[in-house]
């Protein structure tokens, strides 16, 4: 680390400049007098830098992190949507980090049997290990993070943090074995349609005959979107791929979708929706007396999770495969084949399930 005083300007008036060299940058600071410069001290001034802007090696993890999630923010955020949910898994995952690594330490001190440390010995709020899922999201998180610190230059080598380079950084997760989707069967689906009140039947419609994402496109789908008997088109702001997508749905879905509609397709909040929707399933096949007073218990069943967009893929698989992968907005045939079709479903449901109708 050099420093130097030399005479210079600021602001059109005669100075003394102290230039202090550090990490391949300079900083100065401007004088009246050369005493004053001379009698400075400027390792406290560092010292105090350090805590405020990054510093080279010296950056400390608070300072890395604050610019780290900006640059996330700048690069992911959608004003388009309702929850940047991205943004709030990333600050978390990494805020959780550097509290237990030391929020005040510089970056350059984080090893990776130190992250290792923290991968294995994290704990969930109710004092269990992390499963090993858990263990791969949280410690992934502050993984990419460091990386990210190496290429801002703050203190880590550009390949200590890429698990293609340094094999230490894998973590072992439990083999899995893979369960269909589940799926709403023809009955259920007509069931759920019918029982449903009115105000949610297009929005359900929707979902099962577009496959359309519920909480991220179809929370925004307006009716001025729908181009009535013909198509509908989802803007790239509002899909989660960030690519425009426009479908030609199946023709029983018109009689499900008001012609004229006005504002959004769904009335009210995602979460009202999904507690209407998962009444109608219980309620679906109507009540049954069971012997006890006043009535019986319900026979309808357990909605799935993304139930409508699972089964739209699997029938949809039977109807026409590449008409099925571009209305849901895939571009891979081994994840839509992976994740969205029920082998257990063959072409005469297909042709069932897109018959119905109210």
């Amino acid at each position: 680390m050099k420093t130097n005083i030399s005479k210079g300007k600021n602001n059109g008036k005669d100075c003394y400049v102290l230039t202090v060299h550090y990490d391949e940058r300079r900083r100065r600071k401007f004088f009246k007098t050369f005493a004053d410069a001379n009698k400075f001290d400027w390792v406290a001034w560092l010292g105090e830098k350090k805590k405020v802007e990054p510093m080279g090696d010296q950056t400390i993890l608070s300072i890395a992190r604050d610019k780290y999630l900006l640059a996330f923010q700048e690069a992911n955020t959608n004003p388009e949507k309702p929850r940047q949910k991205g943004y709030d898994t990333t600050a978390d995952r990494v805020n959780k980090f550097i509290r237990w690594f030391g929020e005040e330490r510089p970056v350059s001190e984080v090893t990776v049997e130190a992250w290792k440390t923290y991968v294995t010995g994290g704990r969930s709020p109710n004092g269990n290990h992390w499963s090993k899922k858990t263990r791969h999201g949280y410690g992934s998180a502050a993984r990419i993070f460091l990386a990210w610190c190496a290429k801002q230059g703050y203190g880590q080598g550009k390949s200590t943090w890429y698990s293609s380079t340094n094999k230490d950084l894998e973590i072992d997760q439990k083999k899995s074995y893979h369960k269909l989707p589940g799926i709403c069967s023809v009955e259920e689906t007509k069931a759920l349609l019918d029982t449903i009140h009115d105000k949610y039947k297009p929005t359900l419609a929707l979902m099962f005959f577009t496959g359309i994402r519920a909480e991220m496109e179809m929370t925004m789908l307006r009716y001025s979107d729908i181009q009535w008997g013909k198509r509908i088109g989802l803007k790239a702001e509002r899909t989660k791929t960030g690519r425009e997508r426009w479908i030609v749905p199946p023709e029983n879905l018109w009689e499900w979708v008001p012609k004229r509609g006005r504002g959004l397709v769904n009335p009210v909040s995602f979460n009202a929706f999904t507690q209407a929707r998962a009444l109608a399933a219980k309620r679906a096949f109507g009540w049954e007396n069971n012997g006890r007073r006043g009535g019986g218990g319900v026979s309808g069943f357990t909605y799935p999770s993304n139930g409508a967009r699972h089964s739209f893929g699997s029938y949809g698989y039977w109807r026409d495969f590449e008409w099925a992968l571009d209305a849901m907005g895939h571009m891979s045939s081994e994840t839509f084949l992976k994740n969205y079709k029920n082998n257990r479903v063959d072409k005469d449901d297909s042709e069932e399930y897109f018959s119905i109708v109210p």
